[in-house]
């Protein structure tokens, strides 16, 4: 059944993705626009594509690559093919036809096998930037010349990539991924940007170039290393790169997926240990990885309970938290708003020599509940969770503290499922409804979810306070939830505040819980808090998450394309 309704999803989203081709499609009329428009360009700098050939090399699917950058609206571009002696003579003979049609065409031809080896791009790429190509690689026409419209307003960016798809066995466009903006998690968890992206030179000549022992993942790694010096990070929210399916040209294919995920993760590795982390790479999947940090000194976790009755709820929340919790060193604090059945007073009787309870009276007012919680708690991290939890893995805290000893994270969110095991929370979506959303709410949890974005640690713009950790310093930093958001949007509005001061806000799959949350309950928003937020954050809803694409549908939580 689950996999039915998984191929129904594909096939409906395939239908999508063709009526999205045709209402972007380049138009004749516009295409000589955008001819003229990178005519005159005040900047027009040189790109240069670095294209490997060796015996692996088809000989029409390389010329369909080649035809791919001649076929580009912006013209002042180099192409330098590097061959070796495994390439054969035909293909040897058809590069040479390349070059005496085309000047920007330069090929040069080394003796030996040059697979294994680094490219010397010194004295062979002339271009300020750099992209590198490949023979199942096709460049969308208007390509370079998105970029370099980008480049004539910010100049100094130093890496710039693109949205993508696929190509399958006949050719046609499908698989879409439009990707987030600028996401640093993201791209320890998964090679997001692609394997073709725009690089200033110089930066690549600071780097080193590629290292080719890092081969099949060798442009991976220069990304992960080219992020480390320049912030200058650019995404063209643009189909514009093509890639044809691998399982349609590779023979050995589990041979090349399994040396991939091998360098993938020595290159995550590398990268974790220079910017002064320790920990190990876990793959989750084929092309999906998890950075899981060691954590340093065994800090003490103060959880944060916020409840009133529903004494079962509480006790099946407390049993799961010491049942499936393999990280020791936490306290509990009930924070009760004024319960009043016999049943959980007793309750509170039978737990007060082991945990904190403490009476929080009034009218309920979720941040000042949880603002008196964190004043009483001795914890160097502060998680905060609903008392209709249960936790699922024993790892689950673990997960969130490595995360949230970042100096650079603020909030760290988890994977929150339905009683049923639909997801209930994979991170939170700005403007989803004009509002907020969780990200692949009642989607399967057995099923990979748009790139197994749902599956992987990665940032948003926010995540609930259901079960969410930060540093006690950084809460107080922000001073805490704000109190005129009593019911609602306190979660979000402490996420955004937490992001204004330039914390990441990040959520990780590997801190799993069910959250009893009801999948029928209608949403119907308090009105003095929707009024509070909105008048608040109201312009950044409609500027958009950084970390959805703009072809996203805002109509829905599912990540599906908008029309």
């Amino acid at each position: 059944m689950l996999n039915r309704m998984v191929e129904n999803d594909e096939q409906d989203e395939r239908k999508r993705y063709q009526l999205w081709l045709q209402s972007h499609k380049l138009t004749p009329e516009i295409i000589e626009t955008m001819k003229a428009a990178a005519a005159s360009f005040p900047y027009r700098p040189l790109i240069s594509v670095v294209l490997s050939v060796g015996s692996a090399t088809i000989e029409n699917w390389l010329a369909v690559t080649i035809d791919s950058v001649r076929a580009q609206l912006y013209d002042h571009w180099q192409l330098c093919i590097a061959s070796d002696e495994s390439a054969g003579q035909s293909i040897e003979l058809m590069l040479a036809r390349y070059m005496a049609e085309d000047p920007r065409i330069v090929a040069r031809h080394s003796p030996g096998r040059t697979a294994g080896a680094p490219i010397d791009l010194r004295d062979f790429v002339k271009g300020e930037f750099i992209t590198f190509l490949d023979q199942f690689g096709q460049l969308g026409a208007a390509a370079f010349y998105q970029v370099v419209k980008r480049l004539n307003r910010n100049p100094l960016d130093d890496l710039l990539y693109w949205d993508e798809d696929k190509l399958d066995s006949e050719g046609r466009r499908v698989e879409p991924f439009f990707k987030p903006d600028w996401s640093p998690d993201l791209l320890l968890s998964m090679n997001y940007l692609g394997e073709c992206f725009v690089i200033r030179s110089t930066l690549v000549e600071k780097l080193g170039g590629l290292r080719r022992g890092f081969a099949p993942s060798q442009n991976y790694d220069l990304a992960l290393r080219a992020v480390e010096q320049t912030d200058r990070i650019a995404h063209l929210p643009e189909v514009l790169y093509h890639r044809r399916n691998e399982s349609v040209w590779l023979p050995h294919l589990a041979d090349e997926v399994a040396e991939r995920d091998l360098q993938s993760t020595r290159a995550i590795g590398e990268a974790v240990r220079r910017r002064g982390e320790d920990g190990a790479v876990d793959i989750i999947s084929p092309g999906l990885y998890a950075v899981r940090y060691d954590i340093r000194d065994e800090p003490l976790v103060s959880i944060l309970i916020p409840t009133r009755d529903n004494c079962q709820l509480l006790r099946q929340c407390l049993e799961s938290v010491h049942r499936n919790t393999d990280y020791k060193n936490y306290e509990i604090i009930i924070l009760d708003n004024d319960s009043a059945e016999p049943e959980t007073l007793e309750y509170f009787k039978e737990i007060a020599a082991e945990i904190q309870i403490h009476r929080c009276p009034g009218p309920f007012n979720f941040s000042a509940i949880n603002n008196l919680g964190a004043a009483k708690a001795g914890g160097k991290f502060l998680l905060f969770l609903n008392n209709d939890t249960r936790v699922i893995r024993r790892d689950w805290m673990r997960a969130m503290i490595e995360q949230a000893q970042r100096p650079e994270v603020g909030a760290v969110g988890a994977k929150l499922l339905f009683a049923d095991g639909r997801i209930q929370h994979a991170g939170m979506v700005l403007g989803i409804c004009g509002m907020i959303g969780h990200a692949f709410r009642f989607k399967s949890c057995n099923a990979q979810h748009y790139f197994g974005l749902a599956d992987i640690i990665r940032d948003c713009s926010a995540v609930t306070a259901a079960c969410m950790m930060m540093r006690h310093s950084v809460f107080d930093e922000v001073k805490g939830l704000d109190e005129k958001l009593p019911i609602e949007f306190n979660d979000v509005d402490l996420c955004l505040r937490l992001r204004q001061r330039r914390y990441l806000v990040v959520y990780t799959p590997l801190a799993l819980l069910n959250h009893y949350e009801s999948a029928t309950r209608h949403r119907i928003h308090v009105p003095g808090d929707l009024e509070v937020f909105m008048k608040r954050w109201g312009s950044c809803l409609k500027s958009g998450d950084p970390y959805y694409n703009r072809n996203l549908t805002l109509a829905r939580e599912d990540w599906t394309i908008a029309l």
